[in-house]
Formats: structure tokens, sequence, C-alpha cells
């Protein structure tokens, strides 16, 4: 009978317990991160206990820009070497083994294996720490907090290409790299896709932000500046109406002709091309000024 009513109330207990982490998961956890729910969810299927290595597994699991990182290592590297080996073939996404080693056995598959194994065993130990170094070197420790005004200052778009983070995980970059003593300030981080934060070497300390921030700012009193749509965030050159005609001009303000980036060359060439003005026209330049103290804001006129 004791033994009964103890089992009554431990399986009470129990009950108690799963709603509480029921009403946390469903209504009181604050996310920052998927780090929670992944933690609480690989140690429920560890049977009730999992290592710090086992949840560390599992947050490079969850996590979709390591995956997209190592995506593009296989892509760059192992894949077409052994692809010109002979070892791999590679259609729409799949590497298969090549023709000649599809019809191998068991054992002659067990012992492949376990020669990799050993492979990646001599390679560690006699690396130690540094197999891992150029991944270490950049790693970003940075609080949740600073992140997300990163992720968020970025409006959730690569500062580099511009893709939205729904298309492509972003990730907090080093504009000076750790690995040079680039600190963990917000002046010094910037949200690049994973596939541009990959691509940037840590000799690159191109500070994107600072160019978008350029881009963006507007003169008070400057008519360039007041004819930019605000909503078209990816247009770095435009038409403006005068009184004695139209004109071009950059969407940056205070940048002279030789101070322009080679995209907004560019599209100041579409948007001549769009307005109908004649590419063997003779063309002036001009700033525009805002005020007796305002650098002005480049203005290119065609002869008609």
């Amino acid at each position: 009978m004791a033994n009964a009513e103890q089992a009554d109330g431990g399986r009470a207990q129990t009950a108690d317990a799963v709603g509480r982490l029921k009403a946390f998961l469903g209504t009181e956890m604050a996310m920052s991160h998927v780090y929670q729910p992944v933690m609480i969810r690989t140690i429920l299927q560890g049977g009730g206990a999992a290592t710090r290595r086992q949840i560390a597994a599992a947050f490079l699991v969850a996590d979709l820009s390591q995956l997209e990182y190592y995506e593009n290592v296989v892509g760059r590297y192992p894949g077409p070497v052994l692809r010109r080996r002979g070892i791999v073939d590679h259609e729409r996404g799949v590497y298969r083994l090549a023709a000649g080693l599809q019809r191998m056995d068991e054992w002659q598959r067990a012992e492949l294996v376990a020669l990799c194994d050993a492979k990646v065993a001599e390679y560690v130990s006699r690396r130690q720490a540094t197999v891992w170094s150029h991944r270490a070197a950049n790693a970003d420790p940075v609080p949740g907090t600073l992140r997300w005004q990163v992720i968020s200052r970025a409006r959730g778009r690569c500062e580099a290409c511009g893709v939205s983070s729904e298309v492509r995980a972003l990730e907090v970059d080093h504009i000076v790299p750790r690995s040079q003593g680039g600190s963990n300030d917000l002046s010094n981080l910037q949200a690049l896709c994973s596939l541009c934060n990959v691509q940037k070497l840590d000799r690159d300390s191109t500070d994107f932000h600072a160019a978008h921030a350029e881009v963006a700012l507007r003169a008070d009193g400057c008519p360039v500046c007041a004819a930019v749509d605000v909503d078209d965030e990816g247009a770095l050159a435009l038409v403006v109406r005068f009184p004695d005609g139209p004109a071009v001009a950059p969407r940056r303000h205070g940048a002279r002709w030789l101070d322009l980036w080679q995209p907004e060359v560019n599209a100041l060439r579409r948007v001549e091309s769009a307005a109908g003005f004649a590419p063997d026209v003779a063309m002036s330049s001009k700033m525009v000024a805002a005020g007796p103290h305002d650098l002005g804001h480049l203005v290119l006129r065609h002869s008609l």
C-alpha cells in the first residue's frame, strides 16, 4: 500500500514537473537564440543527461550559418579535389562514390572507414589545437544583446551583398579581425551573410556598415537628397528634375566624381541609359551645396 502511494506520488510530481517545463517552453522562455530549446531537447533525447560536448554538437547542427560555412568548404576544396582524383562524382548537390567504387562489400567499406578515421586522428594529433584555428581566430563570442543590435542596425540584411536573413543566415563579423586585435565594440561589428563572411579574408577590414551609413546620409536643404526615394534602399543613383532640365546624381551626399565607388559609377550609367541620355553626349558635373559649409551633392548634366 505504501509503495503504491509512493508510486502515485512520484507520478504526480513528474506530471507537475513536466507541466512546468511545458509552460516554460510554451510561454515563459525568453529567446535571444536557439540555445535553450536545443539544450533541453538534447538532454531529453539523451535519456535525461548530456555532456557539454554533446550539447555543443547539437548547437552546431542547429546553427545554419555553420552548416552553410562547411557547405562552402566542401565546394571549394575537398569536393573538387576528390572529383579530379576520380574518387567521387557530384550531381545536383549530391556526392557519390565513383562508379568503380560502387560495388565494394561491407568489409571493404569498414576497412576504408577505419583508414579515414586513422588519418583524421593522425592529423589532429600532429596539429593539436591548430586544426581549427582558422575558425577559432575569428570566433564570434559577441554577447546576445550586442549581436541583436548589429543585426537590427543592418535591418536584417547582409551589409555587403544585401541578402535578407530569410534567404541566408547572418553572422556578426569583426571589421578588424579578432586575429589582428579587433574588439567586440559595436563600431567594429557588422552583419554579413554566411557566404560573404566566409569569402572575407582576415586581411580585409572593409567596413560595409560605414559605407551604408555614408549612402544613407542626408543633408538638410539639399535638393538632391530631398529627391531620394527612401524606400528604395538599393538605388545608388537617381534622376533629379531641376527647373532647367534633368540631371543624374549618386545617392551619396558629399562624394566627388573621383570619390565614387565602382557600384555607384555603374548605377549612374544604368540610370543615364534608362533616362534616355545618349552615351556620346557631352557631360558636365558640379557640386550642389546645401549651405556655405556643405561639401555638396554631385550632379551630372548632359547637354541636350
